[in-house]
């Protein structure tokens, strides 16, 4: 593989045990790859048997099954969204990759190690050890989880009946697995970054985002926001079944495990970006010297021609005014450079990821007034 096709293929989803399973059991050549199928096919797998399973036991049985919001939470809504996410993730990465040349901010004595930190990081996607110990540890975290009783659709008799066989052996590893997976993947993703950051990069100090043209980065890392949201709803959907007030009841019980989802969310998807720190602070110090001196130095020559210079020259369409602007915007710039990578709308996608679920439990508990007085007395 050569470098030019290593940054045009670069995929951190394109690869693994599964990607690879699913390839060989496709029967024929597709036109499109469509990712809204295949997540339904998944999610259908892992709630459809439970229904079926469940249908021949009677009336309360499948009641209880469909009165817990956990299950359908989990298969219905998470599961298909975990899939349903990975072309559009995986499309902001692969930009995030390319920009980063296309930028020109990769010195070229380091394109060739540029481009060997991407071959090593879909070699670690491609890892089918990786993921066979992540479906393992997914049945491990599934089996060690003790019977709840309360779910009595999972039980029958003195055991555990065939939908309750399902959901532990198939429904509950599934999710985990996949949720596991993109843990996996954002532990590849930050690996390469934290490569790329020790490479002698071209920032801009006088860059228009401030952030000596890496303002794309955290832009891209709030592409991780359907995760968020997946992991969200579940820890919602559980504390809704665990819980015996409602939402407008105990508004605490629901609001702070999902303050703490989004507090964790901020931190391991914005942790990256510290990596570039260093980086950072040394173009901004020479920024700010280079700045200085070229500033200092176009400061006095314009008060040497206007104000002690000789006869007075002509104001209008002088350029003198035009590049005193221009060097002040762009020592502005310069002195204004963040010495951290954020971004406040990436920042609130990841944040309105985690508390998405909330609306749909005021929907669902249709007691607006009394939880957004909860959040609001709290804040103040």
């Amino acid at each position: 593989m050569d470098s030019h096709s290593t940054i045009a293929e670069f995929s951190l989803v394109k690869g693994g045990l599964l990607f690879e399973t699913e390839r060989r059991l496709r029967r024929g050549p597709r036109k499109r790859y469509d990712p809204v199928l295949r997540a339904l096919a998944f999610s259908a797998i892992g709630w459809l048997p439970l229904l079926l399973f469940t249908l021949p036991s009677g009336g309360p049985t499948v009641g209880s099954l469909f009165m817990e919001l956990q299950v359908h939470a989990q298969l219905l809504l998470a599961l298909p969204v975990l899939l349903a996410a990975e072309p559009y993730i995986d499309g902001r990465l692969a930009f995030a990759v390319r920009q980063f040349l296309d930028s020109n901010l990769v010195a070229t004595d380091s394109l060739q190690a540029f481009e060997a930190d991407a071959r090593r990081a879909m070699r670690w996607r491609d890892s089918y050890i990786v993921e066979a110990l992540l479906l393992i540890l997914a049945y491990a975290l599934t089996f060690i989880t003790p019977a709840d009783a309360t779910r009595s659709w999972t039980l029958s008799g003195d055991g555990f009946s065939m939908a309750g066989w399902w959901n532990l052996a198939v429904s509950q590893p599934l999710f985990r697995f996949l949720a596991l997976r993109w843990l996996w993947r954002g532990v590849v993703w930050s690996a390469f970054l934290l490569r790329v950051s020790r490479l002698p990069l071209t920032l801009v100090p006088t860059h228009p985002d401030m952030m000596g043209g890496l303002g794309f980065l955290p832009v891209c890392q709030a592409s991780f926001s359907p995760v968020v949201f997946s992991l969200a709803v579940v820890v919602a959907a559980y504390t809704s079944r665990v819980e015996p007030k409602d939402l407008s009841a105990n508004p605490a019980a629901y609001v702070i495990p999902l303050m703490v989802i989004a507090a964790g969310a901020v931190v391991l998807v914005f942790a990256p970006m510290s990596f570039f720190v260093p980086q950072l602070v040394r173009a901004k110090r020479i920024g700010d010297e280079d700045f200085s001196k070229v500033a200092a130095k176009h400061s006095r020559q314009f008060e040497h021609k206007w104000f002690r210079g000789g006869p007075e020259p002509e104001l209008l369409g002088a350029p003198e005014m035009s590049s005193l602007a221009d060097i002040g915007t762009a020592f502005t710039l310069s002195r204004r450079m963040r010495l951290l990578l954020w971004d406040k709308m990436a920042l609130l996608a990841v944040v309105g990821a985690a508390l998405a679920p909330l609306v749909m439990l005021l929907v669902m508990d249709r007691q607006f007034i009394s939880v957004l007085k909860f959040i609001h007395d709290g804040l103040r």
